[in-house]
């Protein structure tokens, strides 16, 4: 297999060297959770957990960490959208740690009163100084004057009554990320099986200088497959210093991977005893992925959520993301497993690689693509990515070679697939008919060479000699007998409708034997790439003239 791979991943129109994007979905088969699978999973961990506490009330961490959640769902929810996607691992990360800062925000200025939900802590501690400074402005105001002393107690009453409607909720939103930092190292520390990835690792083996794997993914299924199919492994992490490059060269046999977003067994290392931290470079220390997943410890993994982490400078995050552009400006064509597109600075790497060379390709595989006749380009880089460079056709009609070929299935079953596709021109002809008298009608025999199709119909229609002169269908039958035309003609009848018309099956319609030929028969429907059609002609002697829809 791994010769396949890697001679596959040096053929065809733009070959070269192929590297690997992986995302969430890569390591779903592994039985790890999806993103937005996670969110919830340490949601009802943390309520599982106050009610099994001794704590006599819900903590203030899970009372934060719900309001925050229920927040962001609600928030999506009423302005339409869907709210069961409204919450992944990272967003409710991002959401804890802005929260946990609020005050600190650029907005914060603006903001007269953050969601009522962010108040109604009962609980939390109120600022010792103020309850002070009241208790001192009680005592003092027998030796003021009245305006005096009353001014005195009314500023330290609206000083606490202030800390009550918008308490300092830094503590428990802290507590809150601690909580799922821990989560995350035990929920992602356990996988299945892995052997699915063997393909990758062939890929490392025999592609000349070795793989270049770039993941968003924080869990070690990529480090345990290879240790168990003998391939070595450089993540470039273990010998970065602050203040250098992390520079990781191809090498023949080796699969490098960057993990761009942190990983379960990466700890932020500690400032250097007696050192100032704030002039202590911030570097990682990796830790024994076994004492990561089964010890509690007081340090949490190094993970990078939000826009603003993913281009902060602290840290590796800067030096990840320049070695990522660096693997990608060495390969002609990028192979992407599980990945939602819905990390910004993601996109705009991989928009502007393609957009830089007209040779490059991708390659995507999804568990699921969407079959739409137009794909809509403003609505998401993954609609955008499909519509500008997955199309067979240019504005005229004619046939152009794609530049990104999408895959659907499991990683697990299709790891290979993506790793050997490269874009190819589509199927010429993209249907084929075959006709024949059958007693009292005409039969036609369909078959699709293209893409798979959704929402498919047939229809047929008498040719004419202008596009533009108005006709009627003539009515096709899925079954014996068809009435003669004269008859068929007077009633309604829909044409054959297919909720799925898979790329070589054949479909069997019926016409009338009297049908007036030349006729056209068209196929339309939806495809993984789009609108998808064809025309056939079915001249006097039923033979057979192809010619593309449109």
């Amino acid at each position: 297999m791994g010769e396949d791979v890697a001679d596959q991943a040096c053929a065809g129109p733009s070959a070269g060297r192929t590297a690997v994007l992986l995302g969430a979905g890569a390591s779903a088969d592994a039985g790890l959770l999806l993103t937005s699978e996670l969110a919830a999973a340490i949601i009802e961990k943390a309520n599982g957990f106050s009610v099994n506490s001794f704590e006599p009330a819900i903590p203030d961490w899970v009372r934060a960490l719900n309001a925050a959640y229920a927040g962001m769902v609600g928030y999506r929810g009423a302005r339409g959208n869907n709210p069961l996607s409204a919450v992944n691992i990272e967003t409710l990360i991002s959401a804890v740690r802005l929260l946990r800062a609020r005050d600190d925000h650029e907005v914060a200025p603006f903001v007269s009163s953050w969601a009522p939900a962010l108040s109604n802590f009962g609980s939390v501690d109120l600022p010792t100084q103020s309850a002070r400074a009241l208790l001192r402005a009680i005592a003092d105001s027998s030796n003021k004057w009245p305006g005096f002393a009353d001014r005195d107690v009314t500023e330290a009453v609206a000083e606490i009554a202030r800390a009550a409607v918008r308490p300092d909720l830094s503590r428990p939103f802290a507590d809150a990320e601690t909580f799922i930092l821990n989560s995350l190292v035990e929920l992602l520390g356990g996988h299945k099986d892995v052997d699915y990835f063997e393909p990758l690792l062939d890929l490392a083996r025999t592609q000349p200088g070795g793989a270049d794997v770039i993941t968003l993914n924080y869990d070690l299924t990529i480090e345990t497959a290879a240790a168990t199919g003998g391939v070595a492994i450089n993540r470039g992490i273990e010998s970065w210093r602050p203040g250098e490059n992390l520079d990781i060269d191809p090498v023949d046999g080796t699969l490098n991977l960057l993990k761009l977003h942190g990983s379960l067994d990466w700890r932020p290392s500690a400032p250097q005893h007696g050192s100032d931290p704030q002039l202590s470079p911030r570097g990682i220390e990796i830790v024994n992925p076994g004492i990561a997943r089964d010890v509690p410890r007081p340090d949490l993994p190094w993970i990078v959520v939000g826009d603003r982490e993913k281009l902060a400078t602290d840290g590796p995050t800067l030096a990840l993301n320049f070695a990522a552009r660096s693997a990608l400006l060495r390969t002609n064509h990028l192979a992407v497993i599980g990945y939602s597109f819905g990390d910004a600075h993601i996109n705009a790497m991989i928009r502007d690689w393609l957009a830089a060379d007209p040779a490059r390709t991708m390659s995507v595989l999804d568990v699921r693509w969407p079959r739409e006749k137009y794909y809509r380009p403003n609505l998401d880089f993954r609609s955008a990515l499909i519509a500008r460079y997955g199309r067979h056709n240019d504005s005229q009609g004619q046939p152009i070679l794609p530049r990104v070929v999408p895959l659907e299935g499991l990683a697990s079953e299709r790891f290979a697939d993506v790793l050997r596709a490269r874009p190819e021109q589509a199927a010429d002809p993209l249907a084929s008919a075959v006709t024949a008298r059958d007693g009292a009608a005409i039969q036609v025999k369909v078959t699709w060479h293209g893409p798979d199709l959704a929402e498919a119909t047939l229809s047929m229609w008498p040719e004419t000699s202008s596009r533009y002169q108005v006709t009627s269908s003539i009515i096709l039958y899925e079954d014996l007998p068809a009435p003669s035309s004269d008859s068929a003609n007077h009633g309604w009848a829909q044409d054959p409708w297919y909720q799925v018309w898979p790329t070589g099956v054949t479909k069997t319609v019926y016409v009338p034997a009297d049908t007036v030929l030349p006729v056209e028969l068209r196929i339309e429907g939806a495809s993984i790439v789009g609108a998808q059609g064809w025309t056939i002609h079915i001249h006097n002697d039923i033979e057979r003239d192809l010619e593309q829809l449109g």
